[in-house]
């Protein structure tokens, strides 16, 4: 059965076309195809959810050739719940713009139509060279949106960016190159079956050029440099899907290659544990020094990202589970925070929270909608932070306590910086020439919607439960092998 949401991806990718094509004569539209193309995808996303729960794997083989000779589309448990998150998230970040973004429409929204269909593409195929080349689409596109501003900041963050993009890329096309060269495939399933009794020296090689490029992606220490310059040089919906979503992209080729195809190699999980604890560490530790507000929300997500790593790390059933519902919970949260910093910035023209204080009089909408994104994040009963987090710490107390009591110091670390973030910029006190900030109907109908997730999640999380244990099916490489290959 064909899964409705791999025409998704060419739903977006032909707005993307009618945008530029348009938007010569009349760039009014760009917004209009946008956020209607962002739609179709995430109702054909969420019509797919219910075609997974009905018939399992969907899988359909481009051309009508059996696997491993045709492309093959996949989407399972795990892909699908990843799907409708990304195009929903990018609807709502869509929908955002359309009172932040005053110039260049054809050019923004062209772009991130482009970003989603990668993404989407990423998380459909299971090809590993057409994963690659949905990465470059992704990415690219990224490269041009973090310079989209074309000021010196903007320009420079997405120089590295694309530095350390193009590095990430050598190292994924060195690996699949040696995969082929080893396999004579390139279809994951083809790939795992036939690895399976592989005993040379490549197979490691490979996996570990992958998991560094894929590393790279996902922002992960010590390949985290080039997040912290280009989340905050972007307009904020951007940051939002960059830190929602783009980096997802990585972890979930380092999972779907690491899990599905390998079965989960013990080095792969000691490294996810040393890398997740560098970059909890590295991130919120960074994140208190921090006077800018989107940089601080930057290193915030190096932070969380370790979280999810470290729990994958894990490698136990509960632990998979926590880091799904976390990887689940950081997409929302934090492209809450990004969308709340990005209406402050929009109105005070700066990032900097020592000028932001006492500059505007904020809503109420605003100033609540963010302090429930900072107490999710920062693990506060009663929101879905801290109902992904307690299967983190039990998952961690199953295998190392020491583990634990960190995952326990680093939550501490994150409410400082997040409360820090929150009283510098909504409680300090009105100065004589301050602004009352009005939030447009759009941006606020976003920010309600995340945060109602946020509150929704935590007060009941048994849904988030049933959604990771439901992904964590689609982490089984047998039932993967048997739906592609027959």
């Amino acid at each position: 059965m064909t899964p409705l949401s791999f025409y998704s991806v060419s739903v977006l990718m032909l707005t993307a076309f009618l945008i530029a094509a348009t938007g010569f004569k009349k760039e009014r539209f760009a917004y209009i195809l946008a956020l209607f193309g962002s739609l179709s995808a995430a109702v054909l996303s969420s019509l797919t959810l219910f075609q997974v729960f009905q018939n399992g794997v969907l899988v359909h083989q481009i051309g009508g050739w059996p696997a491993p000779f045709s492309i093959s589309i996949v989407v399972d448990q795990f892909s699908v719940i990843l799907v409708v998150l990304a195009s929903v998230i990018g609807f709502l970040a869509i929908m955002f713009s359309k009172s932040y973004i005053k110039e260049k429409k054809t050019e923004y929204y062209a772009l991130i139509c482009l970003v989603l269909a990668g993404l989407l593409g990423i998380l459909q195929t299971g090809d590993i060279f057409n994963m690659f080349v949905f990465f470059e689409v992704m990415n690219v596109s990224c490269y041009a949106l973090v310079a989209f501003y074309k000021n010196r900041t903007s320009l420079e963050a997405s120089i590295k960016y694309l530095l350390m993009g193009a590095f990430a890329t050598s190292l994924m096309l060195f690996g699949i190159s040696l995969l082929y060269g080893s396999f004579g495939t390139l279809n994951l399933a083809d790939i795992a079956v036939k690895a399976s009794g592989y005993s040379g020296y490549l197979l490691p090689v490979a996996l570990g050029l992958l998991f560094t490029g894929f590393a790279i992606k996902a922002g992960l220490v010590p390949f985290h440099t080039w997040l912290p310059d280009a989340h905050p040089a972007a307009p904020s919906p951007i940051s939002a899907i960059l830190s929602g979503l783009v980096v997802k992209g990585g972890l979930y080729a380092i999972l779907r290659i690491g899990f599905t195809v390998f079965s989960a190699p013990q080095v792969m999980l000691n490294s996810l544990v040393v890398i997740g604890i560098l970059s909890m560490v590295t991130g919120g530790v960074l994140a208190l020094m921090q006077s800018d507000l989107k940089r601080l929300l930057a290193y915030s997500t190096i932070s969380q990202m370790g979280y999810i790593a470290l729990a994958f790390g894990v490698g136990t059933q509960i632990g998979i589970s926590g880091g799904i519902f976390h990887l689940i919970n950081h997409a929302v949260t934090k492209s809450l925070l990004f969308l709340c910093a990005g209406a402050v910035i929009h109105y005070t023209k700066t990032s900097n929270m020592h000028k932001i204080a006492g500059s505007l009089k904020t809503n109420p909408i605003l100033t609540y909608t963010f302090l429930i994104g900072v107490l999710s994040l920062g693990g506060i009963p009663f929101l879905n932070g801290f109902a992904s987090k307690w299967l983190i710490y039990i998952a961690t107390l199953q295998v190392n306590p020491l583990l634990t009591i960190f995952t326990l110091i680093i939550t501490a670390m994150t409410l400082a910086y997040g409360l820090k973030a929150f009283y510098m910029v909504f409680m300090s006190n009105p100065g004589p020439g301050s602004r009352t900030l009005h939030v447009p109907l759009t941006m606020s109908f976003v920010l309600v919607v995340l945060a109602g997730a946020c509150i929704i999640l935590g007060l009941v999380p048994a849904i988030g439960y049933y959604i990771s244990d439901f992904a964590l099916q689609g982490l089984n490489g047998t039932q993967y092998i048997r739906a592609v290959l027959g």
